[in-house]
């Protein structure tokens, strides 16, 4: 069993030699292998994206891949200014005003053109400063209306304390709405008003209307001062109601209330066109509708136009025929009529063709088309509807010829 042996060794010597022969000799360099072949004319393909780019692209710039979020600032805003907000100075005390009413004058006051008043706020200090007569009032915008400024106050208003701040003013000529605006100004200049940012004015409202003085009218062509009644008038005298004579006054009387109007005319001729005015007194007890006023056109004592105003400050013109009572114009509230007893209201009628205007102590009230009556007498109307022994004056009547205007 020696022979397998034999054989693996006597391999093994002849694997040997033959390598042998093969190794280089001392001082041979052995030979370089051949490159392998590259792929630098491919395109490189990845399944990532490519961390390097190119440094150079023409006409390009490569976006960066990171999306920015703008910040708050990144647009700016448009931003509100305040109209004349006051400044503070920190450690100084604050000057601002909180309106509390309007003491004359309320918003929407109707004017006659060119006319005087005096427009009084009722202001509280609102800030922690103390006014006094180094402060003042001024005007901002609007219309000024020939208020003085600036108008210094008067005294001196603690914080919390409330002042009546008045000015003198004059209503524009032209009929129309017109709104001044005025705030105070403290002794440094600086302006101030209400709200938050003591930056609102307050203000003054008026409506300038239409008044008689925009009828031309010069002299009346009649008046009667009521010194001799029995000259001019019928003296009414019924069961509820008599007309007197009475310290220059023609004096009107309704017994019991509730009883209907009644009227006496004047002795005057017909008239076709003509504006008839009379001076009313009421007595010290006048009160919801009570009533007095004018017949105008009327044909005969049984018909014609009836103007009336009440004791609660309202008015109504109606025509009366054949019994029959058709209104033109129930009672309408009207401001420029002074309400309540011991009054003085001053009532107009125009009338030319079939225009009838009607006017209250100089404002025009309001205007109608009425082809009712053309012509005729005028006369005196009372009618108590609350009062016992209802007591009007009339002080003065006068009319003027509108024939020849």
């Amino acid at each position: 069993m020696k022979r397998p042996l034999f054989t693996i060794s006597t391999l093994i010597l002849i694997a040997l030699f033959a390598a042998a022969c093969n190794m280089p000799s001392t001082g041979e360099v052995p030979p370089t292998s051949p490159p392998l072949p590259t792929q630098t004319g491919l395109p490189l393909v990845t399944i990532t994206q490519p961390v390097t780019v190119p440094t150079t692209i023409p006409t390009q710039v490569v976006p960066s891949a990171t999306v920015s979020v703008p910040t708050a600032t990144s647009t700016p805003l448009p931003t509100v200014t305040p109209t004349a907000a006051p400044t503070n100075v920190p450690g100084a005390c604050l000057d601002k005003v909180k309106f509390i009413d309007d003491i004359t004058i309320p918003d929407n006051t109707e004017m006659l053109p060119g006319q005087d008043f005096v427009k009084t706020w009722r202001l509280q200090n609102a800030g922690t400063c103390t006014w006094n007569n180094q402060y003042s009032l001024v005007f901002i915008s609007g219309d000024q209306m020939n208020g003085v400024s600036p108008l210094p106050l008067t005294g001196t208003t603690a914080p919390n304390a409330t002042l009546d701040v008045s000015a003198s003013m004059k209503s524009p000529g032209t009929v129309g709405t017109y709104q001044g605006n005025w705030e105070l100004q403290n002794p440094s200049g600086v302006k101030f008003g209400t709200g938050n940012n003591a930056s609102e004015p307050f203000y003054v409202l008026i409506k300038v209307v239409e008044g008689e003085s925009a009828l031309n009218l010069g002299n009346p062509t009649w008046t009667d001062n009521m010194d001799n009644v029995t000259s001019s008038w019928y003296l009414l005298s019924t069961a509820n109601s008599k007309f007197t004579q009475g310290d220059g006054k023609l004096v009107m009387t309704q017994t019991n209330p509730g009883q209907g109007d009644e009227w006496g005319l004047s002795n005057k001729a017909s008239m076709k066109d003509y504006y008839l005015q009379a001076t009313f007194i009421n007595g010290g007890t006048c009160s919801g509708l009570d009533k007095y006023g004018l017949l105008a056109r009327a044909p005969d004592p049984s018909q014609g136009y009836v103007l009336e105003f009440s004791c609660d400050g309202r008015y109504r013109l109606y025509t009366w025929e054949d019994n029959t009572y058709v209104a033109l114009q129930e009672w309408k509230a009207a401001s420029p009529i002074k309400a309540g007893a011991n009054q003085t209201n001053i009532m107009g009628i125009w009338m030319k063709g079939n225009t009838l205007r009607i006017y209250a102590n100089s404002y025009k009230l309001a205007e109608f088309t009425d082809s009712t009556f053309s012509q005729g007498q005028f006369g005196l109307v009372i009618g108590a509807a609350d009062t016992q022994n209802l007591t009007i004056n009339v002080d003065q009547v006068s009319y003027w010829d509108l024939t020849n205007q």
